[in-house]
């Protein structure tokens, strides 16, 4: 899939307002809206764009946030990632080349006592767990300057 300047366009500001109206859209790229439509459907439909929605902040919400590191060996990490992504807290997984995995943790506030049922659950793995104090930055868009690096990427 070739991604060219349009789709990048596209991109950007769809992930800046993912309620920005393809006929918006359309006017602010000077292009037909029905074009903006078919690009997107195009995007959807090769996984560049998962889904349209709110981002929400889990610390505003009074939510506990973390990252759980858990070593496994490598032929068994694809089996223990997939396995931890079925968990209703784990919201992202991660899986390194060397069999590590990280997973995004939210949990209800409450204190340690989520953290401590939750851990029981992956009982059986050796991880390291990071509670989050303190959100310094929380930023789930591509940069503009990165999406431009796509410009020459084609998927084959």
């Amino acid at each position: 899939m070739k991604i060219d300047n349009l789709d990048i366009e596209i991109l950007k500001h769809l992930q800046d307002d993912a309620r920005l109206s393809f006929r918006k859209l359309g006017r602010k790229l000077n292009i037909s809206h029905t074009t903006i439509f078919t690009r997107a459907e195009r995007l959807v439909k090769k996984g560049v764009i998962k889904n349209f929605s709110a981002v929400l902040h889990p610390h505003e919400l009074g939510l506990q946030l973390g990252f759980v590191f858990i070593k496994a060996p490598p032929s068994k990490s694809k089996n223990v990632a997939s396995s931890l992504s079925e968990f209703d807290e784990v919201r992202k997984v991660f899986r390194t080349f060397d069999g590590k995995i990280i997973a995004k943790v939210v949990l209800p506030g409450g204190g340690h006592q989520s953290w401590e049922d939750f851990l029981t659950k992956l009982n059986g793995f050796e991880m390291d767990v990071f509670p989050v104090h303190d959100v310094v930055k929380f930023e789930n868009s591509i940069p503009g300057q990165t999406l431009k690096s796509l410009e020459y990427y084609v998927d084959k």
